[in-house]
C-alpha cells in the first residue's frame, strides 16, 4: 500500500488513510505544516485501514512539538481501533506520561492505564 488518502474534514480538520509510512513522509508534513500554519487547532484523524510506520510517529511528535511553541492545539483522534497504537507501542511511543515538553498534559502518547 503506497497510497496516501488526505480528506479535510472540517477547518482544522484532517483525515489520514492509506499510507502513512516513510513512502509518504514529506507529503504528510507538508500538509500538516500547511494546515498548522493557517489554524490555531488541528484534529488529525488516523483512518482504521492506515499502515503505520515510524516515520509518522516521529512527524506526529514533532508537529505535536511545533504547535505547542506556537501556542496552538494538535490533537490525535486514532477512532476505535487498537491497530494505531499497537504500532506506536511496538515503536517505544505510547507512555503514561508526556515528555518533558509536555507542559500542558496534551502528549499524543500519554496513554496513562489504557
Amino acid at each position: 500500500m503506497e497510497e496516501l488518502k488526505v480528506a479535510a474534514s472540517g477547518p482544522g480538520e484532517l483525515t489520514l488513510t492509506g499510507s502513512l509510512t516513510v513512502a509518504n513522509a514529506a507529503a504528510i508534513l507538508k500538509i500538516i505544516r500547511e494546515t498548522l500554519a493557517r489554524e490555531d487547532r488541528l484534529v488529525i484523524r488516523v483512518g482504521e485501514d492506515a499502515e503505520v510506520d515510524v516515520s509518522f510517529l516521529q512527524i506526529l511528535c514533532s508537529a505535536h512539538r511545533t504547535a505547542a511553541e506556537l501556542n496552538k492545539c494538535l490533537q490525535l483522534d486514532t477512532g476505535e481501533t487498537g491497530k494505531f497504537y499497537s504500532a506506536a507501542r511496538a515503536a517505544g511511543y505510547v507512555r503514561t506520561k508526556g515528555c518533558s515538553r509536555d507542559r500542558d498534559g496534551s502528549c499524543l502518547w500519554a496513554r496513562e492505564g489504557k
